[in-house]
């Protein structure tokens, strides 16, 4: 049996800890409070729940074709990464299937997250990774293009947190036997100097079991390595040129916009999703475009024609017609 496990050498250790306390908090009352203030803060971060970041809307492929949306949320239980050549941790939930698709939750630490929201590249890497562990933990095929939904949670906020939590639980419950203590919280009270103003003024000491992240641990935390993802490359923007076609009176009506797709030769190889106000263009390993439209467009009417001797994507989309204050005055009368 681990020794953390013997109730009586459990006990001692907690007595210990308590004296060893009592003796800092007389020597060197100081410290004894940046401490206690120290790990309060800490245990309050780590055990604040999962929060939503942003939402992602793509497809699954195969085996059954339907909308999935990927909620990639904030969670200080997740591990930052040690360095930047070191993995990204993540944290991932169950997947869910709605009535209107399907939903998975995705948790990266808010460091990582807040880091890459200053940098659109890492941003789009981070849920390149997401999208690879669902592909591999899932057995599932996505589509590579994506959206960004208008909302930053599918679903409740319980669901969330129930997803991640519960796959926490049960890889806590799988992994117990197997982990091993590195250092006991009295064996690092111990290696402390309490005497007086020569002591650390800010010790380092872990209340949690581990002060490392722990690998492989299915469910909790996966980590995939960083640099999986720039061996495949990151997808290139294609070149493309996007104009607004406007009747006489200067009201614009269609958006047609041309993509030049070097070596590409069969409408096969591409992947387009166009919504009311943005386009998402894809062709597998090798392109990825996403447009903001500058006009709302009826995604219902837009049509797509690749010219194969010149590898140019032509895509057309009627402008929605909007009433201006004139005639919506007129319709009402």
């Amino acid at each position: 049996m681990d020794r953390i496990g013997n109730p009586n050498e459990l006990l001692t250790q907690v007595n210990h800890f308590w004296n060893m306390l009592d003796d800092m908090a007389d020597n060197s009352p100081e410290s004894y409070q940046k401490f206690i203030q120290r790990h309060m803060k800490e245990g309050k971060d780590f055990m604040a729940p999962p929060e939503p970041h942003l939402c992602l809307q793509t497809k699954i492929l195969d085996p059954e074709e339907k909308v999935l949306f990927i909620n990639i949320c904030s969670w200080s239980r997740v591990p930052a990464p040690q360095s930047e050549a070191h993995p990204v941790p993540l944290g991932a939930g169950r997947l869910d299937h709605l009535s209107e698709g399907a939903v998975t939750d995705i948790a990266y630490n808010p460091a990582v997250l807040n880091k890459a929201e200053k940098d659109p590249i890492e941003s789009d890497q981070l849920i390149r990774l997401a999208m690879k562990y669902i592909e591999e933990k899932y057995k599932v095929t996505l589509c590579h293009a994506y959206r960004l939904a208008p909302f930053k949670l599918k679903g409740k906020v319980k669901r969330m947190r129930e997803s991640l939590q519960g796959m926490e639980k049960q890889a806590d419950i799988k992994t117990e036997d197997s982990t091993k203590v590195n250092d006991s919280l009295l064996e690092q009270l111990k290696s402390m100097a309490i005497k007086g103003e020569e002591q650390e003024t800010n010790p380092s000491i872990s209340l949690t079991k581990d002060e490392t992240p722990r690998n492989g641990i299915a469910g909790l935390i996966e980590e995939i390595s960083s640099t999986e993802i720039q061996e495949e490359g990151l997808l290139v923007s294609p070149k493309h040129d996007l104009c607004v076609m406007k009747d006489e009176s200067g009201h614009p009506t269609m958006l047609t916009l041309k993509i030049d797709l070097e070596n590409v030769h069969s409408v096969a190889e591409c992947e387009l999703s166009v919504s009311k106000d943005d386009l998402m263009f894809e062709v597998a390993g090798r392109y990825h475009l996403h447009l903001n439209l500058p006009q709302e467009v009826n995604e219902d009417t837009v049509k797509a024609q690749l010219h194969k001797e010149k590898h140019v994507l032509t895509v057309t989309m009627p402008v929605l017609k909007h009433l201006t204050a004139e005639q919506t005055t007129k319709a009402s009368l």
